[in-house]
């Protein structure tokens, strides 16, 4: 997976993501709270679950801008992560 900027019609790449089996892993949820300012994301998951992601630079980034539609509560979202030091850290998310 390649997440990427878009400055006028040219499209840059900024990191490349394996996912799946050694990469990133996904879960899908529904936002219940972004932190911008402490880089942490909250997602609802399908079994009522609430996981919390620490967000990396990227994320905050596109939480700040090109995903503000897509980060309002209750969106529906897939959420890109690892998990270093036994904490999950999303990378990216997309809308669903």
């Amino acid at each position: 997976m390649a997440h990427y900027t878009t400055r006028g019609t040219e499209d840059t790449a900024v990191e490349f993501d394996k996912v799946g089996k050694d990469g990133l892993k996904a879960t899908d949820g529904a936002i219940t709270e972004v932190d911008r300012g402490g880089k942490k994301l909250v997602v609802k998951t399908a079994d009522g679950t609430e996981e919390t992601f620490r967000l990396t630079g990227h994320a905050t980034e596109d939480a700040g801008k090109d995903m503000a539609k897509g980060t309002e509560k209750g969106a529906k979202v897939t959420v890109y992560y690892t998990e270093e030091a036994g904490k999950k850290v999303a990378h990216f998310f997309e809308k669903i």
